[in-house]
């Protein structure tokens, strides 16, 4: 019995790794794309899903020769997957617009005046 329990076990925590997808790079426009990727809480969770998401646009870029500038990121958490999202450019080496990025994190409250 022990050993029967032992294998349910170990088959759920397999079927579970793998639970998870990463989508195809949509064209946004001129150089700039989104990627997301998804993966279960108890696969890697949102660390998985981002280190995913974000290897997904760099290979995109380092195929076309360019460098990769994430623009922006969100997530998301639908019970029992987490979600990331990607926005980035492919830009040329020389490129002016390919400069350290600055994040800031989005605000969690927004608050609307609205006495005019």
């Amino acid at each position: 019995m022990l050993v029967r329990k032992l294998c349910l076990c170990a088959v759920l925590i397999l079927s579970v790794q793998g639970c998870g997808t990463t989508g195809s790079v949509l064209k946004m426009g001129p150089d700039t794309y989104r990627v997301s990727a998804s993966k279960h809480n108890m696969a890697g969770g949102a660390p998985a899903a981002e280190s995913n998401a974000l290897s997904q646009a760099n290979s995109y870029c380092e195929k076309q020769g360019k460098e990769v500038l994430v623009t922006g990121t969100s997530s998301d958490f639908d019970r029992p997957f987490y979600t990331y999202t990607a926005t980035f450019q492919c830009l040329n080496e020389n490129d002016p617009g390919l400069h350290r990025p600055h994040y800031e994190p989005a605000p969690t409250t927004v608050i609307e005046d609205r006495r005019n």
